[in-house]
């Protein structure tokens, strides 16, 4: 039982961890940029207008209408740019280590809480998507609050609480379209915490529970069902070629663990050796040497791998020990019940994202949802871990010499990358200002184009943009009035006419991935001259976005848009 002093720390030090969370998320806001393809994408309502139904074109084949809504009314109030992009995802960043901590505290204590808020708080690669305009970290806040609630309303059979869990699947649903996450971790972990439980006076409750869960997130899913043109085919087919199926699971598991490695960065290896700490304090021994050691431990053996493995590595041990666990009596208590089911849903969420997170074209991102599941368990793991160190029983022998294998492999490691020169960079707060200076440079070389032939600074000129629409976005908010999303060349075809404004066409990498864009250049090549091509290096965000499919080790290089003019 924890006294006084323990307890005001325990909610101190999460208030902390919460607020190193939305400073992290926040640092150096002058780097954060729109730069990602599906940023310009979600970004893109108001900048569109009328014209295009305050929409990118097409762009419910990539998201649900939640994020791009919420970013809009960001601009209204707050103007368009990309912090008012990203406003969103800083805030739901932040809340998502509050919300991490309060969960695996209410599961499984407050050392638990502590641990998994220091992980999630620290997360490299969750920093870095929480300045993003993506729909990534926005799920993830109503994911992990949904599966909170299923266990609240499955723990207690509690009607209110099923509603709940139900219209916060609907908004995870809304944000995007594999929204639906929380009812097949709520199946699939009921049904597993009801076999092991044997306790027969809970099937009914849950399974009505599971009902109301399910029934109403479908009803709040079905006003955007109803909205998508031509109905869910098109987005289901867009979804379909992303899927790499069994033939490409080992290839894209290991892809995503290289992207991890370089992502997740500095403050994801100290985020392991942080959380021990925290742990460890909560429980009244944070400085005795071995505490200490078992934070420097796991701290190398992040460092030299992959935090995200290490962690997972301390989680999936974490689980095994606990789902053996049977209640001594017959008769379970409510308390042993609800901790079982949490298990249970930790066991469905990380097993099931495991198996089919590598089914899908290695895009980090994608990797989030997994994360936060990881944090929980992570953090009650580490929390036994601090717990057993501290220790002298014969039931904490086994994990005690788990915790020291891993500080003697961990302390040796801890140092090597420094002799190496392998360090891990601060990837998260990289500056991503790139597609904005040269949306800048575009546009200073177009008006001084026509300022050479007296055509004063201000007046009207198109900027056809294809297949770039971070690109468009960052003309439209520096005030390129008619820039305008294209994917088709026939403006420029012989045949058509001559345009009323002085016409400009910028096409670049997602242009020339689009096999019919070469078709239609080449047509409409006699009615283009190049005016200049501009060299880029893009962010290790979309730099190891475009990695999902290429070499994962190579070099960075330098991407290229051109600007022809229209003849």
């Amino acid at each position: 039982m924890y006294d006084v002093h323990h307890t005001r720390f325990a909610a101190a030090a999460l208030v902390v961890a919460v607020l190193a969370g939305f400073l992290l998320r926040g640092l150096f806001p002058g780097r954060i940029a729109v730069e990602h393809f599906d940023e310009g994408v979600y970004a893109s309502n108001l900048v569109a207008g009328e014209s295009y139904e305050f929409a990118y074109p097409s762009r419910h084949l990539f998201a649900p209408p939640l994020l791009p809504g919420i970013i809009e009314w960001s601009q209204v109030a707050l103007g368009v740019g990309d912090i008012a992009s990203v406003a969103v995802n800083l805030l739901a960043g932040g809340l998502t280590v509050w919300l991490v901590g309060f969960v695996a505290g209410r599961w499984f204590g407050t050392p638990a809480g502590l641990a998994a808020a220091a992980l999630a708080a620290l997360s490299g690669i969750h920093i870095l998507y929480s300045r993003t305009a993506l729909t990534d970290p926005l799920l993830c806040l109503w994911l992990a609050a949904a599966v909170f609630a299923i266990w609240c309303s499955l723990a207690d059979g509690d009607k209110s609480w099923a509603v709940v869990a139900g219209l916060l699947t609907g908004l995870a649903w809304w944000t995007k379209y594999n929204g639906w996450l929380p009812l097949a971790i709520g199946v699939a972990g009921a049904t597993a915490w009801l076999l092991t439980l044997r306790d027969r006076k809970r099937i009914v409750p849950t399974i009505v529970c599971l009902l109301i869960i399910v029934g109403t997130a479908v009803l709040a899913w079905v006003p955007v069902w109803y909205q998508l043109p031509g109905g869910y085919g098109p987005v289901a087919a867009n979804h379909r070629q992303y899927v790499v199926g069994a033939a490409g699971w080992f290839d894209s598991l290991g892809r995503q663990l290289i992207h991890h490695r370089q992502l997740d960065g500095l403050s994801g290896s100290l985020s392991l050796g942080v959380a021990t700490l925290a742990a460890a304090a909560s429980l009244g021994y944070g400085r005795k040497p071995a505490v200490l050691a078992l934070a420097a431990g796991l701290w190398g053996l992040a460092t030299i791998s992959c935090s995200s493995v290490v962690l997972a590595a301390i989680a999936v041990y974490w689980m095994w020990r606990n789902v053996r666990i049977r209640p001594a009596d017959s008769e379970p208590s409510d308390g042993q019940a609800a901790r079982q089911l949490a298990v249970w849903l930790l066991v469905a969420w990380i097993a099931g994202l495991t198996v089919a997170t590598p089914l899908y074209t290695p895009y980090p991102r994608i990797t989030l949802p997994w994360l936060v599941a990881i944090w929980l368990a992570g953090g009650a793991g580490i929390a036994m871990f601090a717990a057993a160190i501290g220790e002298r029983t014969e039931e904490s022998a086994t994990t005690t010499r788990v915790a020291w294998a891993a500080v003697c492999c961990g302390v040796l490691l801890a140092v090597l990358p420094w002799f190496w020169g392998t360090r891990p960079a601060a990837v998260a707060w990289q500056d991503r200002r790139g597609m904005a200076r040269l949306a800048a440079a575009i546009k200073d070389d177009v008006e001084r184009r026509l300022d050479e032939r007296g055509v004063s600074r201000g007046a009207d000129f198109v900027l056809d943009v294809y297949g770039e629409p971070s690109l468009y976005f960052q003309l439209r908010s520096q005030g390129v009035d008619l820039a305008l999303p294209v994917s088709s060349l026939r403006f420029a075809q012989p045949d058509a006419p001559v345009p009323e404004y002085p016409t400009f066409l910028i096409a670049g990498p997602h242009a020339d991935a689009t096999p019919q864009f070469a078709d239609q250049f080449l047509t409409a090549q006699p009615r283009l001259t190049l005016v200049k091509e501009y060299e880029f290096l893009p962010s290790e965000l979309v730099r190891r976005n475009e990695a999902s499919t290429g070499d994962p080790y190579a070099e960075p290089e330098a991407a290229s848009l051109r600007l022809y003019e229209v003849q």
